[in-house]
């Protein structure tokens, strides 16, 4: 994870790193927030899941950091299957833009710039392409070149991007999110998970597991009153015996 230091020399270098995109003049209004149906969430939010749902989980990530990358790839997975398309939780990604700041920033903003109906598919593709993105953003072109491709192909022209990357308004709901994590939720690292309210850490302070994170999920449902799915590979109840057969009567 990466320390409290290093984040909040991020958040002061976010605005020049900014700078350096070089891009054009605002447009108002991009992407859109849809959180505020609970009491776990900000206004600002763009939540998955049922409204209706007792539990909610917030996550603050970013798409630089490995650690969250690991998160998105092998534990949301089963955390959507088992849960959010379930509708027994809500789950909030927040941006919690880590080095390299610049390319952090970009890529956040680009999500949230195509709006709420492709920001969860675009945080994938931006978390499972990482380390490609991380290389193509070290050449000549930057960023913008990085993530240009990205995009495109998830609807968003050029002229778009641009626009989105020069929106003042975005660029302060995500200063507003970072500023929340560190002052009110006490975020140190990232990624960092809340169950309704409460900070998830996994075991020693490994890496977040699925085996590690169903339990507390389970137990936050039942706080709420609501049965938990069975465990994945649970034995399924036993069918009652049939009654034998009885034996035909000896013939006299």
């Amino acid at each position: 994870m990466f320390s409290r230091r290093t984040l909040t020399l991020a958040a002061g270098a976010a605005t020049l790193a900014l700078a350096g995109l070089g891009l054009g003049a605002c447009e108002q209004g991009a992407g859109g927030a849809t959180g505020g149906s609970s009491s776990y969430e900000l206004p600002s939010d763009v939540p998955v899941g049922s409204k209706d749902a007792k539990v909610v989980i917030v996550e603050y990530a970013s798409i630089t950091c490995p650690h969250c990358a690991a998160f998105n790839n092998t534990v949301k997975p089963q955390l959507k299957a088992e849960y959010i398309d379930t509708g027994l939780v809500r789950f909030v990604f927040r941006e919690f833009p880590t080095p390299p700041v610049e390319l952090a920033m970009a890529g956040h903003m680009l999500a949230f710039c195509a709006g709420p109906e492709k920001r969860d598919a675009l945080l994938d593709t931006l978390f499972r392409q990482q380390m490609e993105i991380f290389q193509q953003a070290q050449g000549p072109g930057g960023p913008r070149s990085a993530l240009l491709p990205i995009a495109a192909a998830a609807g968003v022209n050029e002229t778009d991007f641009d626009a989105c990357m020069a929106n003042e308004d975005v660029l302060q709901r995500m200063r507003d999110v970072y500023k929340h994590g560190v002052e009110v939720d006490r975020v140190s690292g990232t990624p960092t998970l809340f169950i309704n309210g409460q900070e998830f850490r996994a075991p020693g302070g490994r890496e977040i597991a699925f085996t590690d994170l169903k339990p507390a999920v389970d137990a936050a449902l039942a706080a709420a009153g609501v049965t938990p799915p069975a465990a994945a590979g649970a034995a399924a109840p036993a069918a009652p015996a049939e009654a034998a057969p009885a034996a035909p009567a000896d013939k006299k």
